[in-house]
């Protein structure tokens, strides 16, 4: 026992040296993590400088130099991360939970949402409207109005319009009720709103309708602007 209490009292020391010197490489590590960031602050500041205003020959050494030293210090980083012996506890009030980072993340994408939203109606407001006028002398004409794009169609018959594929429009179920509408109405006919990219989408829906031998039409649609059927509806009115 006595052996035992003697080797103890050995190793008091080493172990107190241990933890002080391991302190110190603690703060040393410490000090050259913020001078690397500060460098690479200054690295940062000095390359997008140079790009603004074309930073003379002084101001490349400058940085050059600067290069240099962040090697040195990131060289002296690695060496004293090697001494570290063991990692300190953290205080658990100082550490980020779960709940914070959800937190985070929800408000994170409100934040895009927004954006987006508003990106949008950027988008919408810069689009102008496409007014579809009404033309000629038939007052008793009742036009069912479908819209010509490159892959797909609109039928501005459904509230609110519903977009179809092209390659569905002999099975769509709201383009056959419209052209059974328009074959048992007197006066109904089908209007063709083509698109610049969709005379292909015409062509097919104008065959279905060959077929049956409905009446139907078209106008051309000039830009990518939203159809505004306005001059109609307000009619109907």
């Amino acid at each position: 026992m006595m052996i035992a209490t003697l080797a103890l009292a050995q190793t008091d020391t080493p172990d107190v040296a241990q933890i002080e010197n391991f302190e110190q490489n603690k703060k040393a590590l410490d000090r050259t993590k913020t001078r690397i960031e500060q460098i690479k602050l200054e690295i940062s500041d000095s390359l997008k400088l140079r790009e603004q205003q074309k930073q003379n020959d002084t101001n490349k050494a400058e940085i050059a130099k600067m290069l240099n030293e962040l090697e040195s210090i990131e060289k002296e980083l690695a060496e004293q991360q090697k001494v570290q012996i063991v990692i300190p506890k953290v205080d658990p009030k100082a550490r980020e939970t779960a709940s914070d980072m959800q937190a985070q993340y929800t408000r994170l994408k409100e934040e895009i949402a927004q954006l987006e939203q508003d990106l949008k109606e950027r988008k919408d407001k810069s689009e102008a409207n496409v007014t579809v006028l009404p033309q000629g002398s038939g007052l008793n004409f009742e036009p069912h109005f479908v819209e010509c794009a490159a892959d797909s169609f609109v039928l501005h018959t459904q509230t609110p319009p519903k977009r179809i594929r092209t390659a569905n429009a002999a099975k769509a179920k709201e383009f056959i009720d419209l052209m059974e509408l328009a074959a048992n109405g007197k006066n109904d006919s089908i209007v063709f709103l083509v698109r610049s990219d969709g005379l292909t989408t015409f062509r097919t829906l104008k065959s279905l309708c060959d077929q049956r031998s409905i009446r139907n039409g078209k106008l051309p649609v000039v830009g990518q602007g939203r159809i505004d059927l306005s001059a109609f509806t307000d009619k109907k009115k």
